[in-house]
């Protein structure tokens, strides 16, 4: 619906070139009188089209004493050129300009004849596509991510505009390529591109010539830009946007072929005037990702990788690794701002409500960031550490009046996050409301640090901005603020290797904060630090052989190939298990499948099973005993779903006693695990119907434990009491 009110509204406002666009998008919109409202006695086009050929006419006697661009360009002679309409409208019968009475007043409302002449010319000159979307995102509330393109221009330019939504637009110079989108790995989908030709792998080789490398423009959606492209300069010989807006400069892109005129709606924005600064380099960059290639399961594939994905994470943490890897360099950074709130602690000058580290996100992300929070803040008992949901922040701090969380203990008054270490954890890196939050916590404190799966995130753009706009001379990377998994984009919808990753990731990122803190005993005083450096050791034995478990669990190598020869004791096991739970699952739906058979079968053929047996073996319809025989037919009617039900499970060999109806689903374990898979299994469970899993509930391990021995305990009770009973 949004999409179609936009083009209508840019319907209306790009008139460029078309005197009856223009002589309605001044009634519509350019008058004081305009109204848009429903109206059965509004004129139709082609009464604008006629009150169009008199200024065609008109303008036709003008470009006889001066040029097209002269009149464009010069107000007076546009003022000049509306008298000219003015006294040609005049001397016409009322019949042509008595539908518009209602808009086109006098002098003193501002809606004379001689206003909507004037409107109507500057409409034919200025209301290119790029004025259309400038005025559209002018008067419209709320966010938007557009892509604006009309059949008048689509020959030579598109106009692209971003606010409140993000925007992204990839430049391919080689392959003539250009590709837009709201999500950053959308647009990388050219990386993947084969050249046409005998040249495909330029992309690999070094080049020293920039012109020719990958580009991509992330717009501003903050403060919200308008970007037209044009290819069509060198072809048609005119500027590619109206005299309005030719004050902008323009960037020549794609080696000369593409003009691109950008526009900024803040007038507080200082962006790089070299377009290039801005880019993002998608060839011969070391952390930029290319998009996985396709896989028939993308579920699978994604669990198999598991392993690989833990292991790399591992090795990047390593000493040897330190001058090589970007976590080791973003977690040097964060030991630079831990060190100054520890020294704080030891100073005794710490807010009495000051966080020393929030972490935030939302849904699974915030359940490790729970988790990795609760095992921190026990193990330093004297640091106020919280993980509050993204939402959540931005209801207290985002809003012109704060919304409070009800049943929760966050609130401006409880938080004080002045110079407060905030670490935002998101996979995607341009989830809404952590995107936002790494927005609107950059003026409450500058140590900000994101969890995510690559170093090329929406959220990593936002906190690599940081230090060029505080004009930090020094090399960025060494304020580097971003962890990654290297996982890339995942299409899959359950979260799997996501979770594992990011699971391990914090994990190392445990691992290096505890030793910091532990090599100064200053700061373990301070902290009332629990933990001990031989607890590190056995938490890093437990990391290491953790991926040994998860090859012998998933059944592949550290490589991603499945182990030669049979299958491991594990995974063997754990299958078995699963095709035991899938056959208990998908019992009624196959029930399902054989009564709709055999009903259907039945009836259409006139033949139900008793009958048929019965007619078969020479019974007459004529006879006494039919009512008896449709008694039986209607009793299996009845009966079909349960009766399939014990089928299956003969022919699966299983227990006949077990209940028939919708399965339901307990997960027993902390709450991080327990919350993760029942999200997965809700994505695995999204395309089947509620007769698979009825129901998924969650409990701790404990609880699970103390209901499993209270049941025990009831059963036992029960039967000795009936042993009794029967005694007695």
């Amino acid at each position: 619906v949004d999409s179609c009110a936009v083009a209508g509204i840019v319907d209306l406002l790009r008139t460029q070139g078309c005197f009856g666009l223009s002589a309605r998008y001044a009634v519509c919109l350019g008058l004081p009188t305009s109204k848009m409202q429903p109206n059965p006695e509004f004129p139709s086009y082609a009464h604008f089209e006629e009150i169009g050929l008199l200024f065609e006419e008109v303008l036709e006697e003008m470009l006889k004493t001066a040029e097209l661009d002269t009149i464009c360009e010069q107000s007076e002679i546009r003022h000049s050129f509306a008298l000219r309409v003015l006294s040609k409208l005049e001397k016409r019968s009322d019949a042509l300009l008595n539908s518009l009475s209602q808009y086109i007043t006098d002098d003193e409302g501002g809606a004379s004849l001689l206003s909507f002449c004037v409107k109507t010319i500057y409409a034919f000159f200025d209301n290119d596509l790029f004025f259309a979307t400038k005025t559209f995102l002018r008067n419209a509330k709320g966010s938007f991510g557009l892509c604006i393109t009309s059949s008048l221009d689509a020959d030579r330019q598109i106009v692209l505009a971003a606010r409140g939504q993000t925007m992204s637009i990839a430049f391919y110079p080689n392959k003539g390529l250009i590709c837009y989108g709201s999500e950053q790995a959308a647009v990388k989908a050219g990386m993947n591109f084969n050249f046409p030709g005998d040249n495909a792998d330029v992309l690999g080789r070094s080049q020293g010539d920039i012109d020719n490398d990958a580009l991509r423009l992330d717009l501003d959606d903050l403060n919200g830009e308008v970007i037209v492209l044009d290819w069509g300069r060198a072809k048609y010989k005119n500027p590619p946007v109206s005299c309005p807006n030719r004050c902008l400069v323009p960037h020549e892109l794609m080696n000369g072929a593409l003009d691109a005129i950008i526009f900024h709606e803040s007038k507080a924005t200082t962006n790089d005037p070299q377009l290039y600064h801005r880019m993002t380099r998608l060839t011969r960059n070391r952390f930029i990702k290319p998009l996985r290639p396709e896989a028939t399961d993308l579920v699978l594939s994604d669990i198999q990788d598991i392993p690989k994905v833990c292991r790399s994470i591992q090795d990047e943490w390593k000493v040897d690794q330190a001058a090589l890897s970007l976590n080791r360099l973003t977690a040097y950074n964060l030991s630079r701002c831990l060190r100054e709130r520890l020294e704080a602690h030891v100073d005794g000058t710490v807010h009495p409500r000051s966080i020393d580290i929030m972490l935030t996100g939302c849904e699974v992300s915030l359940w490790l960031a729970e988790q990795f929070a609760s095992d921190l803040q026990k193990s330093f008992p004297n640091l106020r550490i919280k993980a509050v949901s993204s939402n959540k922040l931005l209801g207290l701090y985002g809003q012109e009046i704060a919304v409070p969380s009800l049943g929760f203990p966050d609130a401006p008054k409880t938080h004080h996050l002045h110079d407060t270490i905030i670490i935002i954890v998101s996979h995607s890196g341009g989830t809404f409301a952590p995107l936002s939050c790494s927005n609107l916590l950059q003026s409450t404190t500058r140590n900000l640090f994101v969890v995510t799966s690559e170093w090329d995130t929406q959220i990593g753009k936002q906190l690599r901005a940081m230090d060029a706009l505080d004009g930090e001379e020094e090399d960025h990377l060494f304020h580097s603020r971003i962890f990654t998994t290297d996982v890339g984009m995942r299409p899959a919808e359950p979260c799997s290797v996501s979770v594992a990753a990011t699971h391990q990731l914090l994990t190392n990122l445990f691992e290096y904060i505890s030793a910091f803190i532990l090599s100064d005993s200053r700061f373990r005083r301070s902290t009332a630090a629990v933990i001990s450096e031989q607890d590190l050791q056995v938490l890093e034995k437990c990391n290491r052989d953790n991926i040994d478990a998860l090859c012998e669990i998933i059944g592949v190598t550290e490589s991603c190939k499945p182990f030669l020869g049979d299958t491991s004791k594990t995974t063997a096991q754990l299958r078995a298990a699963g095709n035991l739970w899938a056959q208990h699952i998908l019992e009624n739906a196959k029930a399902y499948i054989m009564t709709f058979c055999y009903i259907f079968g039945t009836v259409i053929s006139g033949y139900p099973l008793v009958y048929g047996i019965a007619t078969a073996a020479g019974f007459r319809s004529s006879s006494d005993w039919l009512y008896l025989i449709r008694l039986f037919d209607a009793a299996i009617y009845f009966w079909m779903p349960q009766i399939n039900i014990l089928i299956l499970r003969l022919l699966q060999r299983r227990n006949l006693r077990h209940r028939m109806v919708g399965r339901t689903v307990v997960i027993g374990d902390i709450p991080w695990v327990a919350q993760s898979a029942e999200a997965f299994l809700s994505k695995v469970n999204l395309p089947t119907s509620r007769v698979v899993v009825s129901a998924v509930f969650l409990t701790s391990p404990r609880l699970a434990n103390l209901c499993f021995s209270m049941a025990t305990d009831i059963c036992v009770l029960l039967q000795h009491c009936w042993i009794e009973r029967v005694e007695w």
